[in-house]
């Protein structure tokens, strides 16, 4: 993705930097280096400069000035737009907040091992290497995020194609359309296990049983598909799921640990808001900041219903 003319986020800056820590090829620095050559360990210059040459790699930034060939654990040169860096100046500014924050999260600490006990010069922590190694996929790779949907077990395909697009809409700058395309996802991923929890209904009728003040009419199942099937709107008949799903009181131990109820109804009427909220003439327009953290909140969603609607396929 070319980046043009929006500056990057510190949120994608932060990503950026840890995967720049963990980064262990050659071609994101003029000298070839890597942070695990070094013990995971540089200066700020180093961390910079890695995640510069990153950012070009990704596209995310244009690669109109050559890289500096510095020495490892050297001080460098402070960082001016349009002449040492293809930063941009809001740019080099959220480097220097990110780094801070990197500090203060106690993923980096001052100091390297035998050169200096003081900043720039850093090492990265314990707390710090387990982060590099679970930090997040962002949109902006369209690859490594879908594969991550991909891996997912039963995943719908349908739901792999709604987040195609959407990653492509994200990549393109056209947040509302992404959005959007989340929220079928999320439909389509509500539909299914809506259909499971027929299947699960019709199959332990005979052994489940429901709270005190719960109510319906005639056999289980065939009261939860008549309610749910003669009405139209997608948050309704997940309301009704919900109402059925929380008056059995004998579910599973495999059921109940997939996603609490506060999850369920929380995470669904939260992306159903938010798709409501741009697919309507309402003049709102969704900026790239809190797009990119629905689409990072959306693969834990995804990956837990998915699993609650496989789970009631085989009870």
């Amino acid at each position: 993705m070319q980046n043009g003319t929006s500056p990057l986020s510190t949120y994608v800056i932060k990503n950026l930097m840890l995967e720049a820590l963990s980064y262990t090829e050659s071609d994101i620095d003029p000298e070839g280096n890597y942070f695990k050559q070094y013990g995971y360990a540089g200066t700020q210059n180093d961390l910079f400069r890695l995640t510069e040459g990153l950012a070009i790699k990704k596209g995310l930034i244009p690669n109109n000035v050559p890289l500096s060939h510095e020495a490892w654990g050297c001080h460098g040169s402070n960082l001016f737009e349009g002449s040492n860096t293809n930063f941009k100046r809001i740019e080099i500014e959220r480097l220097f907040e990110t780094f801070g924050i990197l500090l203060n999260q106690n993923i980096i600490a001052q100091g390297m091992y035998r050169n200096s006990p003081f900043l720039p010069f850093f090492h990265v922590t314990d707390h710090g290497l387990d982060c590099i190694e679970q930090q997040e996929i962002l949109p902006y790779d369209f690859d490594g995020y879908l594969s991550q949907i991909r891996n997912i077990q039963d995943i719908d395909s349908w739901v792999i194609y709604y987040m195609s697009e959407a990653v492509r809409c994200f990549n393109s700058g056209c947040y509302n359309a992404a959005t959007i395309m989340i929220g079928l996802s999320a439909e389509k991923i509500v539909l299914d296990l809506i259909e499971a929890f027929k299947s699960y209904l019709k199959n332990n009728k005979t052994t489940l049983t429901t709270r005190s003040n719960f109510n319906y009419q005639g056999d289980l199942d065939i009261s939860f598909i008549s309610e749910v099937d003669n009405v139209l709107q997608i948050s309704i008949k997940y309301t009704k799921f919900n109402e059925y799903f929380n008056g059995i009181n004998n579910h599973e131990a495999s059921v109940f640990g997939v996603l609490d109820k506060s999850a369920r109804n929380t995470f669904f009427d939260y992306i159903r808001l938010i798709r409501n909220e741009v697919s309507h003439p309402n003049d709102i327009e969704k900026n790239e900041t809190e797009t990119l953290l629905l689409f990072v909140s959306f693969i834990k969603y995804i990956n837990l219903q998915t699993q609650l609607t496989s789970i009631l396929k085989v009870i």
